[in-house]
This record gives C-alpha cells, structure tokens and sequence, in this order.
C-alpha cells in the first residue's frame, strides 16, 4: 500500500466536506475546495483534478434539470458564447503567471463575490448580450483559472428565497 501525504488526506477531507454542501444546496464545490486547497496544491495541479470532477458533477445537474433548460436557454446562451474565449485567455494566464500571484488573486476576487452572494445581492439581466458575452468572458477567466464559477453566476438575477436555491437566472 503507498503511504499517503498529508496533503493528500487533507485535500481528500476538503474535498468530502465541499461534496457534503454541493449536495445539500446544490452548488459550492469548488468554491470551497479551490480557496482551501491552494494552500496545499498550485492551481496548474489542482485544476485538472477539480474540472474532472465538476464536469461530472454539473454534467449530471444537468440532466436532473433538463425540462427547465428551453426556458433559461435563451438567457444563457450569450454567457456561454463569452466563456470560449475567456477559457483560451484564462488558460493563457495560467500557463505564464506564477502560482502564488495566481493564489493572491483566487482570494482576491473571489472572496468579496463570495460575500456579495452570500448577502443575498442580485441584479437582473435585462440585456442579455449585452451584458451576457462580457459577463460569460469574464467568468471563463476564473473558472479555467480557478474552477470557481458559483459566486459570479449567482449574483445575476433574481432575488431568492429560502425556499428557491436555484440559481439566479433559473426560471422560478
């Protein structure tokens, strides 16, 4: 059997922890395992592993959430069409940028989104291309940087309620 470091069961921890929240509300993965776990990894190890993951996990909301996806399609196809190339730039920044800068910024950025979120701030898209393709370029950029996502996409919309945990451009 091979040793594990301590790194790894920490990680493996944070990781079960993030999982534990992604399933009781539906979204936070990366946001709690990136911030944590950059203490322990760089971005250029964490990353692969991370997407792998998440590409499964949003893969399979996906499908739960299928019938619900014609009628926010029309919202959320600008924001996609954005993060094609904020994905390029993002993956760009973090071939050339040094792990600790990459780390300062994680926590810069994304820990006022995060508040933000969590004090329940949300403003409606009403010009979806508009806003839709800046708004999809930038949130490329983090996540490829990243793997974060959940505070920038919450913040667009509607307000929600206890009862509502959707995300904010998701219909009601």
């Amino acid at each position: 059997m091979v040793p594990l470091e301590p790194a790894a069961i920490a990680l493996a921890a944070i990781a079960l922890f993030a999982a534990f929240v992604n399933g009781a509300i539906g979204y936070g993965f990366s946001s709690l395992t990136v911030p944590l776990a950059l203490t322990l990894y760089t971005n250029r190890i964490l990353n692969p592993a991370v997407v792998i993951v998440e590409v499964f996990i949003n893969f399979y909301v996906l499908i739960i959430n299928l019938k619900g996806v014609p009628a926010v399609w029309k919202r959320v196809f600008p924001i996609l069409i954005g993060m094609l190339p904020g994905i390029g730039i993002g993956a760009a920044v973090l071939a050339s940028v040094q792990p600790g800068w990459v780390k300062f910024a994680t926590y810069t950025l994304v820990l006022p989104l995060i508040l933000v979120q969590a004090a329940g701030w949300r403003r409606p898209i009403k010009s979806t291309w508009l806003v839709g393709l800046p708004f999809g370029t930038g949130l490329g950029m983090l996540y490829s940087v990243t793997t974060i996502s959940g505070p920038p996409l919450a913040c667009p919309g509607r307000r929600r309620t206890a009862a509502s945990r959707r995300p904010g451009w998701w219909p009601p």
